[in-house]
């Protein structure tokens, strides 16, 4: 039931599509991506290309073109991928919305190309694809030229892929990213990031950074984007963009930290792999990817902190992870404070698909100082890791006007009827 539930709340964003004309780009204009499929039935996939487009560059394409390839039969085919006619979650904009600050009063790029505020616009290309057969290698790709100008690679084609071994299961959806992949980031200061993996079939999931790619054909393998030379050099797992090495990934949460000192954009690219039990073997399902763009800017914020500040006796709180058992209602609460008086802090949170059933009550909205309370009563499906993210804005505000997003993961470990601590009893009928 969970599995379908995270399902349907993806799926409720999808609509019937209708195909407009095509319209090949020719200049640079795309600054981030990632291609996820949702599974329809049998051999039968929806496939979806996100695009976000540089306001400064050319019009987003008409089309794309899905590759699909495997290694079984060596053999390939293309399918036509049209812009997608439903709305964008989470708040169903229309498609090729821009992709906000945040900050009403100030404009960006897409608004006004005098503005000192990058702009984006987010766009999205559907198609239907059925394989023809299982296989423990199928790679689909889409390809874009070309790239905005950045700072740490060349411009090239964008290429961004997608990984199913189906020789296991037809049955599988992709992971997907829940949250948008163009942070804004004040220069020198420390700044957490998250992209928001979430799987519908509940997969375990594990991110890791990986070089951005190029390439023009999804037979051949996409080669690594050109670096630009750079002190200290460019290190994709620690110094992706200029750090000072301070880069850091959590690759069981998909948590990055980071002080940027460069100013201007960025591109990171992110691989999250999926892994699922069956029948007692742990077998690695595919892979997604997402090219994300880094804007930092010169600005000054107080990066808001959260802290557990209470738990109820059916749960345990141990080196940064909440323990809770299956059956038990499991409560918590925290803060989210920011040592500036005069922010007006929001927080939201992607409990709706990361764990559906759970609740969060917030409370002090747009005050330096935010409450949140966690309630959720696990069931025997739910034993193992678990997670969400609270997104944290400072709607303050401030020049150059962007509303500053944190992310923040919550780790949660979900026990079986018997289970102890290293020093905690915490679930009923322990011997």
């Amino acid at each position: 039931m969970r599995k379908l539930v995270s399902l349907l709340t993806f799926i409720t964003v999808l609509s019937l599509a209708a195909f407009l004309p095509a319209k090949e780009a020719k200049a640079s204009h795309a600054a981030g991506a990632e291609l996820i499929y949702v599974h329809i039935a049998d051999s039968t996939y929806q496939f979806f290309f996100k695009f976000y487009r540089d306001c400064t560059g050319i019009s987003e394409p008409g089309s794309a073109t899905l590759c699909a390839y495997n290694t079984c039969t060596n053999q390939s085919f293309n399918v036509t991928m049209n812009k997608w006619q439903g709305t964008l979650p989470p708040d169903n904009r229309p498609n090729g919305s821009s992709v906000s600050a945040g900050c009403s009063q100030y404009s960006n790029k897409c608004d006004n190309l005098s503005s000192s505020v990058p702009g984006y616009r987010e766009w999205w290309y559907m198609c239907i694809a059925t394989l023809p057969l299982k296989c423990n290698y199928w790679k689909f790709a889409v390809w874009e030229n070309a790239r905005n100008n950045q700072n740490n690679i060349q411009p090239g084609n964008l290429y961004v892929e997608t990984i199913f071994n189906s020789s296991q299961t037809w049955e599988n959806s992709s992971p997907y990213y829940s949250v948008k992949p163009i942070p804004y980031v004040c220069l020198n200061q420390p700044y957490t990031y998250n992209n928001g993996a979430i799987d519908a079939d509940g997969d375990s999931l594990w991110s890791q950074m990986t070089a951005p790619l190029a390439g023009s054909s999804c037979v051949g393998a996409p080669v690594p984007a050109t670096i630009i030379t750079l002190t200290p050099p460019i290190n994709f797992n620690t110094n992706p963009l200029q750090t000072n090495n301070t880069f850091v990934l959590n690759g069981a949460n998909g948590q990055m930290s980071f002080t940027a000192t460069q100013q201007g954009a960025s591109t990171l690219t992110l691989k999250t792999r999926e892994f699922r039990k069956i029948n007692n073997v742990v077998h690695e399902l595919g892979s997604i990817m997402r090219d994300i763009q880094v804007q930092v800017l010169p600005c000054s914020s107080i990066p808001p902190t959260l802290d557990t500040v209470s738990i109820n006796d059916s749960g345990a709180f141990l080196n940064n992870k909440v323990y809770g058992c299956v059956g038990q209602t499991l409560e918590f609460c925290f803060t989210v404070t920011s040592t500036d008086t005069g922010a007006i802090l929001i927080a939201e949170d992607n409990l709706i698909t990361a764990i559906p059933g759970a609740t969060m009550t917030y409370s002090n909205l747009k005050t330096d100082s935010v409450r949140g309370c966690f309630k959720w009563t696990p069931t025997i499906n739910d034993i193992g890791p678990k997670s969400f993210l609270v997104m944290i804005k400072d709607s303050t505000c401030k020049p150059p006007g962007i509303m500053l997003q944190y992310a923040r993961t919550v780790d949660l470990e979900i026990w079986g009827p018997v289970q102890a601590s290293p020093d905690t009893s915490i679930c009923i009928g322990e011997p």
